[in-house]
């Protein structure tokens, strides 16, 4: 028996199919029409789902006035009437048996629009079913269906219910090969398309820069390994994407037909480049002073956050408020420098003075309320010991020489202190390392779970004030004590006056 949410009582059927109630009495001395599943005194009860089902067998004037789910299957295919692509959306339509049906995949990219605004783009449907970016196990990718002039509201449907009404299997676009242009000159009973598949960052300005070099330069070398990196990823996301449907509860072939599938890729991971050799090509890219270099290195953001970047990640110090010596020690000593594209990493188009770190050769940016942003260097780039460090905003990096430094970084995580996290975790291997080696890479989210010193992970998870100094000896005694309790080192404080 049907659930009581699924049951409906006379006047619930009339405005289900839009009658009076003179004509539903007409209605149900008809041959077929289903007998109440439930009676509770007068009142009788029947199943929704048989009255849509009864309805979309009874006739045109009926079926038109039932959801999309309950269509009939044609005695024919429905004739495919072509498809088209209306702000980004790519709209394939078949006129079904009580009316045009139009399958919308929207864009790989872009906000997620309702299906009371996507019926606004296929103005010309009696109704629509468009497909999600989630998946259901061995229902294959969602899919939900408005129908247009009817107001029950969206609903989800299966890959089934879209075959049964046009006839045909439905055609089935695996992300990463929904190429607009492919779509359109898609044919029921066209032959699966093997193409290449496209990944959402647009690998065009990577082959077009690297074409600015020789086959064998490293810079060249460098580019084209980033685009065959994010070209593979494309095919394998493709694929696995395929493979998925290896999980459908029915015959696949029954309700889809697969319209493309990836061109196989050789995996460039099999093959890398040394890190000296991509760095050196990044240096290269990022003196450069045209577009297409500032979007190679956008792209290279977006992929990995600039891994490959001869620096890491960047910093920001907040407008000076004339109370930090350390952060108007190094200020001091910045010197300017003409703009070129690694400014581009500092923040796109931002306006401001354009500055480096002698001491790195890393580029800074003084943005006009006097806010600092600064690449941070992944190693730095000096022999002279470690003599202390100052936690004053930022961590920042003293040698016995006397320089000044940020604290090195990777692009996956930074230096921080006074809490249980990431951060401090990261600074106490951080320090660890240069207290033995200061021109030691940085360490990278990696170590979160291994071994440190428990006295620095006391020392980094507390709460020290801005300015504070901790000298090498504080830091060894820390490192070589066996105790974890928080007990605070004997530091001074530096303040400007």
């Amino acid at each position: 028996m049907a659930s009581a949410s699924h049951l409906v009582d006379k006047e619930e059927i009339c405005v289900l199919l839009n009658t009076s109630r003179p004509r539903f009495w007409r209605l149900r001395k008809e041959p077929g029409f289903p007998e109440p599943v439930k009676r509770s005194g007068a009142r009788e009860y029947w199943s929704r789902t048989a009255i849509l089902r009864w309805a979309a067998m009874a006739g045109r004037r009926l079926a038109t006035r039932v959801p999309f789910l309950y269509w009939p299957e044609p005695v024919n295919p429905a004739p495919y009437v072509g498809a088209r692509v209306i702000d980004g959306h790519t709209i394939l339509s078949w006129d079904a048996e009580f009316g045009r049906l139009s399958f919308i995949y929207p864009p790989l990219m872009g906000a997620w629009q309702s299906l009371n605004e996507l019926a606004d783009v296929a103005s010309d449907a009696d109704a629509i079913v468009v497909l999600r970016p989630d998946w259901r196990v061995f229902e294959g990718p969602n899919v939900d269906a408005l129908d247009i002039a009817i107001p029950h509201g969206p609903y989800h449907v299966l890959w089934e219910d879209i075959a049964r009404v046009i006839g045909m299997p439905a055609p089935y676009w695996p992300i990463n090969m929904r190429d607009p242009q492919e779509m359109l000159r898609w044919r029921p009973g066209s032959q699966t398309v093997c193409a290449q598949a496209q990944h959402e960052l647009n690998v065009g300005p990577l082959f077009q820069l690297a074409a600015a070099y020789s086959d064998d330069h490293r810079t060249s070398r460098t580019l084209r390994e980033l685009a065959h990196v994010i070209v593979h990823r494309a095919c394998v996301e493709a694929s696995r994407n395929l493979e998925h449907w290896d999980d459908y509860k029915r015959h696949v072939t029954r309700d889809v037909v697969f319209a493309a599938k990836p061109l196989r890729m050789p995996d460039p991971h099999e093959d890398s480049l040394p890190q000296d050799i991509r760095e050196f090509g990044w240096t290269e890219v990022l003196q450069r002073t045209d577009t297409l270099a500032e979007q190679c290195i956008s792209i290279a953001r977006q992929w990995d956050g600039g891994e490959g970047f001869p620096f890491s990640g960047i910093v920001h110090l907040g407008a000076d408020n004339g109370t930090s010596i350390i952060r108007a020690e190094w200020v001091s000593k910045l010197i300017y420098a003409p703009r070129n594209a690694r400014y581009r990493v500092l923040g796109s188009r931002l306006e401001g003075r354009t500055l480096q770190d002698p001491s790195t050769g890393l580029p800074v940016l003084e943005l006009p309320d006097k806010t600092i942003i600064a690449a941070v260097a992944k190693r730095l780039p000096t022999v002279s010991p470690l003599h202390s460090i100052v936690l004053d905003g930022s961590v920042w990096i003293r040698t016995e020489d006397g320089q000044l430094f940020l604290a090195p970084a990777q692009w996956d995580g930074g230096a921080t202190w006074g809490y249980s996290g990431t951060g401090p975790t990261i600074l106490a291997h951080l320090l660890d390392r240069l207290l033995d080696d200061i021109s030691t890479p940085a360490p990278s989210t990696e170590v979160l779970g291994s071994h440190t010193a428990p006295g620095l992970n006391a020392l980094t998870e507390t709460d020290w004030s801005h300015g504070t100094v901790i000298t090498r000896q504080q830091l060894e005694e820390a490192r070589n004590a066996r105790t974890t309790s928080r007990r605070r080192a004997h530091s001074t404080t530096v303040r400007s006056e």
